[in-house]
């Protein structure tokens, strides 16, 4: 695994369905709605442990096993999103500066670094899967008709729920049901709870709303408050405390991706 500092978005045909149905008289229920996947994302993060026995499944002594190791390696140490790992080209990593390029949400670039550590790992996977590389070519590919495709969302998510489901068995901290989001998710409250700035934070993932990054520092603490309960044998009747998107409907909709 990375010893990293610290990337699929919110799948559009739920976004879509939001806002096909936005002016119906449901409207409002599929807002929540779609609302509470994006806002259960943060609470989807798992422990570093988790992240280490998930990291550790592959076999990278093999050809598949060492792009998925390098591809899950990757995709934690930049908190990038799924669509922009799939996008990657070789050109975009570069080992001497340690940085790689994402195109995010909107083509909106960015660059982030990565760790001495992760580029070593990219050299292992570059020498076998780009040997000669062409600075265009999809950082990430598999075979068709003997030639390399850009890799897709569905194959990265069918080899993270096998991995997931050996790391499990070592590893009670992994969840029963993984999914490629989840390292982005993980990576962003392991940066936040290592003392990130949220407002840094916000371009590390690539936020075009800062309300979005918030979403982690609510989940901490409420993880926090968690486990201060749980420690204390004295039982309290005081209400949870309200999320922080209760009764704003603005927040709950740029959350969302359903105003801008």
């Amino acid at each position: 695994m990375t010893a990293a500092r610290a990337p699929p978005p919110l799948r559009g045909g739920l976004l879509a369905l939001g806002r096909h149905l936005a002016g119906g008289p449901r409207s409002s229920q599929v807002r929540h709605s779609a609302c509470a996947a994006r806002i259960s994302g943060a609470r989807s993060a798992v422990s570093a442990d988790a992240v280490t026995a998930l990291l550790a499944v592959p076999d990278p002594v093999t050809r598949t096993g060492l792009r998925d190791q390098f591809f899950m390696i990757l995709m934690y140490d930049l908190a990038a999103r799924d669509a922009e790992m799939l996008a990657l080209n070789v050109a975009d990593i570069d080992t001497r500066r340690l940085t790689v390029d994402l195109l995010g949400k909107g083509s909106k670039p960015r660059r982030l670094p990565i760790t001495s550590e992760t580029a070593r790992h990219f050299g292992r996977y570059a020498a076998v899967f780009h040997p000669s590389p062409e600075p265009a070519a999809p950082m990430f590919y598999t075979m068709r008709n003997h030639r390399p495709t850009r890799m897709s969302d569905d194959n990265v998510a069918r080899f993270m729920r096998q991995h997931a489901a050996t790391a499990k068995a070592r590893c009670p901290d992994v969840p029963a049901r993984v999914h490629p989001h989840m390292l982005r998710h993980s990576r962003a409250m392991h940066l936040y709870q290592a003392g990130m700035p949220l407002a840094l934070l916000t371009e590390w993932l690539g936020h075009a709303d800062p309300e979005t990054t918030l979403i982690y520092a609510h989940a901490d603490t409420e993880m926090k408050r968690h486990a201060l309960e749980k420690a204390n044998s004295a039982t309290t009747q005081s209400p949870p405390p309200a999320p922080l998107w209760h009764d704003r409907e603005d927040i709950i909709q740029r959350l969302c991706g359903l105003k801008e």
